[in-house]
């Protein structure tokens, strides 16, 4: 509830068989949500949440919502690590390009403060393109741009678009593509899996919140 402390990093990397780095990462991405607050010498408190009103509303009328948004974020961190890591070992010149430009595409977006939902799914789909496997591209391709989560909540539970949480992701797209580009594929997976776990991170956070209101 509002006010709880956020156990340390030690007893969440315990709890959650996860790394330093992906408590570190999920940590940053609820502070960017306005989900967790900072006391200096005190450690990370839960903080009063900025979501709508609708927001949490939604998934306290709606509780399987949210074990489908994180089940989708389980099932692309299942694909797309592997996606990730084979685009850095065979990414092509011209899938390099094609990666760049869905990320300039999304930069743009973000930095516009407009909706980037599609240029952001467009960002996975170059990454899945550049692993030289189609099953990857069919798989994305099927399942469309609503595996967004942010898509999702925007649509059915009027969640207002945060900048914020937009620059992050954008800057853990960048830090997904540098990768690839360095031929770096353990980097890129791991990255890629940072990424996707710390999305589902967000959202569990955010259904607690729903479920403490």
């Amino acid at each position: 509830m509002p006010g709880d402390k956020l156990p340390t990093e030690q007893k969440l990397m315990g709890e959650y068989g996860v790394s330093r780095t992906v408590i570190r990462e999920a940590i940053s991405g609820l502070k960017a949500d306005g989900l967790l607050a900072s006391r200096q010498g005190s450690g990370f408190y839960v903080a009063t949440p900025s979501q709508s009103e609708n927001t949490i509303t939604f998934f306290n009328s709606n509780p399987k919502t949210i074990s489908s948004v994180i089940e989708a974020l389980e099932l692309r961190a299942s694909v797309e690590t592997g996606a990730a890591e084979l685009a850095a070992k065979r990414c092509l010149p011209a899938q390099e390009a094609h990666i760049f430009s869905a990320f300039n595409a999304f930069r743009r977006k973000v930095e516009a403060g407009e909706i980037s939902e599609k240029e952001d799914f467009a960002f996975h789909v170059a990454i899945a393109e550049a692993s030289n496997n189609q099953k990857f591209v069919e798989f994305l391709t099927l399942i469309g741009k609503n595996i967004i989560p942010r898509s999702k909540l925007r649509v059915e539970a009027d969640m207002k678009l945060d900048i914020e949480v937009e620059k992050h992701i954008l800057e853990q797209h960048r830090v997904i593509m540098e990768a690839i580009f360095d031929r770096d594929s353990e980097a890129a997976r791991l990255t890629m899996q940072t990424h996707l776990n710390e999305g589902a991170a967000r959202y569990r956070a955010l259904a607690r919140l729903a479920q403490n209101s």
